[in-house]
């Protein structure tokens, strides 16, 4: 049984809207949030929200609604607005045929707006509506009556709250004066927030860094050069800033996992004297949440300990909650939380998408303070965090996001073709044409790493860099054709967790650890018939990546060598999350000439993947001081078992750019040759059965493991830090790599596994949350010495390299005064 929404009642939802505005004015003369929230729900018209533990106590219900409510203009499900009041309106007009066409307009509006006409879905925010076209509709949605028989629903719990809620937001989402609408999109910017409007942004083709970032790295030597002599523990005249090394930290995905483990990782690199001798941090899915939260300030300081406090209060309560629909519709919270949204919506290039809702629904949890009167709107620029960074006080953050080439049929098609025919080719020159072939258009066939700084948005693949302002703006020709506000982080934080917009190949990666418990014929039985649909599972994407205007219109022919190359024709660029690509953030550094990074893994993977993608990344780009894969484990064994030695290293080595782009791309797609020769045998597979095989699963990484790559070492050579002498060590001129995974650590915490926190986790306790920052504390303090030995050895090879560089140019001025004075 359903109930129809008393009429009066939409009447009493617009007055009390009408009541909400003028609170708004009050609230702007100095009411704060508490004092207005209080005065709000005391009126008449008002019913006071439900106790916050009845929100606990049925989390599931919780989110069943919550996520029915905050998609329901986006599905099917709750687009129910009653045919027979658009019919009966309808009647109307056919009875007063003299009436203007206003009522027709209405009847219209009512159409496009809930799903009859052409408007559809979450196109309502970019068209909206009058107030009193969404009052009349939602005075004929049909909601359900509770309890029914097949859900346990609390006794206290009224459909008319969630109702009530829904309503209001709605209303706020018209086009009525005085609505959220009215004042976000029809009101002008406010430019003490937004500056942004009076610029005009145009596109950079360089691979170089930009301006503002090199001037960046200045400061921040200055600032480090104390720092680094304290860490190492010589007075500070003897350290030179010339000779810093230059240190990154790399956070990984994982959900809100990965978040605490990165932020309780950045808490211990600086008590232990680490972070203030970082200069870059980069992150992937949650670690740029938590980068988000220390840099945007929401905590209160830039301080890692209080945005880890900050982070674990707040997820305490999952962001579909009913606490959340009460912010989108309770000043200030809702202007804060829904002005990305709406802006993105009502762009003449506006698409809003579940991408942008999930970013606004968990901004909620992320991005407000729990002291309101700190709510500030410039804590959600990515611009403006560059306020903790031009002074060189904290590192450059790096945030992640891909764009998917996809392939077309005849380009998938076509690899496939070449494949087969260099099988069967027995000619040499006929087999290295093909082998071309197949590498320049796999070339085309990829992911592309776009980074996302307070400074710059843009990919190095392609050589093309905007202002990080000037996103969502659209673009020709390299210039801006639109001036208006940056885009909101409400929006990019949807984005860089977006694993749901990955394809089903890699939603099978993801749960894949999960599914080893399994017996090892039923894991390979599952795993082959992946593999035998690999390709097909890569094209398909259960929730499209979300889109913003392509800044690279017009550019054809200045991007770099290697572009799509319809790229500059395309309408938009999508984006999504990295770990779909890599799931540890090292490929932004490969252009930075990092000498170390300490990577934070917390991702549920297998770790080995991650290792060869990157040194595939790095062969790519030419780049010879990456550590060579000869000693990348499979397995890595913790301290407590004498640190035993590294196993056989992966099959594929990539030795030279060319042959590294041929892998990336074949790694992409996922073997299609392989699925050529088992699609055969696919409709005659059997349930597996007992069998002899070992288990070759790999197994879980532990401990801290530290490699220094060389670009005059033999390839055969151990890379592993534990293995150098400090001779050696010193010989060698790569990238550093300190690997510290999320790792149970019984000393600080007995008896937790880390991994036990799902990536999918909407909430986490208070109590999980302090154990897994206490866990990732522990792991990095227990690095430090590690650490150290790794820095020292870097910045002792950068000072006498420099003081060879110097002896050899004094000895040339010498020769050169000397053979004047001969003449």
């Amino acid at each position: 049984m359903g109930s129809i929404v008393n009429p009066n009642h939409t009447t009493k939802l617009v007055q009390k809207t009408i009541y909400t505005r003028n609170i708004r004015g009050q609230h702007a003369s100095g009411l704060n949030g508490t004092k207005w929230k209080r005065q709000l729900w005391s009126n008449s018209f008002i019913q006071r929200p439900p106790e916050r533990p009845l929100a606990r106590q049925t989390p599931r219900l919780w989110f069943a609604l919550g996520t029915a409510a905050c998609l329901a203009i986006g599905v099917p499900l709750l687009r129910t607005t009653s045919e027979n009041a658009i019919e009966e309106t309808r009647t109307q007009a056919a009875l007063q045929p003299s009436v203007p066409s206003e009522l027709t307009k209405r009847i219209d509006a009512i159409s496009d707006v809930f799903g009859q006409g052409s408007t559809k879905g979450l196109s309502f925010l970019k068209s909206s509506a009058p107030i009193q076209t969404i009052s009349t509709s939602i005075s004929s949605w049909t909601w359900p009556t509770l309890p029914t028989p097949d859900i346990p629903w609390p006794a206290s719990f009224s459909v008319a709250e969630l109702q009530e809620r829904f309503s209001v937001l709605l209303l706020e989402l018209g086009r009525g004066p005085g609505s959220l609408y009215d004042t976000i999109v029809n009101s002008p910017p406010d430019l003490d927030v937004n500056p942004e409007c009076e610029w005009d942004a145009e596109v950079r083709v360089g691979d170089d860094l930009c301006i503002s970032e090199r001037a960046f790295l200045g400061e921040r030597k200055r600032r480090m050069r104390a720092s680094f002599a304290k860490l190492m523990g010589v007075p500070e005249n003897d350290v030179d800033e010339r000779d810093l090394p230059i240190v990154a930290i790399a956070g990984s995905g994982g959900g809100y996992r990965a978040m605490l483990n990165t932020l309780g990782s950045l808490t211990a690199a600086k008590s232990t004297g680490v972070l203030d001798c970082v200069s870059y941090t980069a992150g992937v899915s949650g670690s740029c949440w938590a980068l988000g939260i220390l840099y945007s300030g929401v905590a209160g300081s830039t301080i890692p300990s209080d945005a880890a406090a900050h982070a674990k209060d707040r997820i305490a309560t999952s962001y579909v909650d009913i606490e959340t629909l009460d912010a989108l519709i309770t000043p200030p919270t809702n202007k804060y939380l829904l002005t990305g949204l709406l802006r993105k919506a009502v762009g003449e290039a506006g698409a809003v998408s579940l991408v942008d809702l999930y970013g606004t629904l968990l901004s909620y949890r992320l991005y407000v303070p729990s002291d309101l009167t700190r709510l500030d709107p410039r804590h959600l620029s990515l611009h403006f965090f560059r306020r903790h960074i031009d002074d060189g006080s904290l590192p450059l953050p790096i945030f992640s996001a891909i764009q998917n080439v996809h392939p077309t049929q005849e380009q998938a098609n076509a690899l496939k073709a070449l494949e087969e025919a260099r099988s069967r080719s027995v000619d040499s020159d006929r087999s290295n044409l093909l082998q071309r072939e197949q590498e320049s258009l796999a070339r085309s066939i990829r992911w592309l790493w776009y980074e996302f700084t307070p400074y710059e948005i843009g990919c190095d693949e392609i050589g093309a860099w905007i202002p990080s302002w000037g996103l969502g703006r659209r673009y020709m020709y390299g210039k801006n054709i639109e001036r208006k506000p940056e885009t909101s982080f409400t929006i990019l934080a949807g984005i860089f967790g977006s694993a749901f917009c990955a394809s089903l190949k890699h939603y099978f990666r993801e749960v894949e650890p999960a599914l080893r418990v399994l017996p090892l014929q039923l894991y390979n039985w599952l795993a082959d018939i992946i593999t035998e649909n690999e390709h097909d599972l890569g094209l398909i994407h259960p929730v499209l990546p979300d889109q913003f205007p392509n800044f690279l219109k017009g550019l054809a022919g200045q991007l770099r060598d290697g572009s799509p190359p319809d790229i500059t024709e395309q309408e938009y660029l999508s984006f999504m999350d990295a770990g779909a690509e890599l799931n540890i953030p090292y490929y932004p550094f490969l252009r930075r000439n990092v000498d170390c990074i300490i990577a934070l893994d917390a991702s549920a993977d297998s770790q080995d993947l991650w290792f060869s993608r990157a040194e595939e990344l790095a062969a790519k780009r030419g780049l010879r001081t990456w550590p060579k894969g000869a000693t990348w484990p499979t397995r890595v064994f913790s301290g407590d078992t004498g640190g035993q030695k590294s196993e056989q290293a992966p099959e594929y080595e990539a030795s030279t750019p060319e042959s590294a782009n041929l892998k990336l791309a074949q790694t992409q797609e996922a073997a299609l040759a392989k699925q050529a020769d088992k699609e055969d045998s696919t409709e005659a597979r059997a349930l597996p059965t007992d069998s002899s095989e070992p288990d070759a699963r790999p197994q879980s990484l532990s401990s801290c493991e530290v490699w220094i790559g060389s670009s005059t070492s033999a390839e055969e050579m151990s890379a592993r830090l534990d293995e150098l002498d400090e001779a050696a060590l010193l010989q060698r001129d790569g990238i550093g790599v300190v690997y510290i995974p999320l790792i149970p650590n019984v000393r600080r915490v007995p008896g937790f596994d880390p991994l036990s926190i799902s990536t999918w986790r909407r909430e986490v306790s208070t109590e999980e949350s302090q154990k897994l920052l206490d866990v990732a504390e522990g792991n990095f303090e227990d690095s430090r010495e590690k650490i150290v030995r790794l820095l020292r050895a870097v910045w002792m090879r950068k000072r006498m390299d420099r003081q060879r560089r110097e002896w050899e140019e004094r000895l040339v001025h010498v020769r050169r005064q000397l053979g004047g004075h001969l003449q």
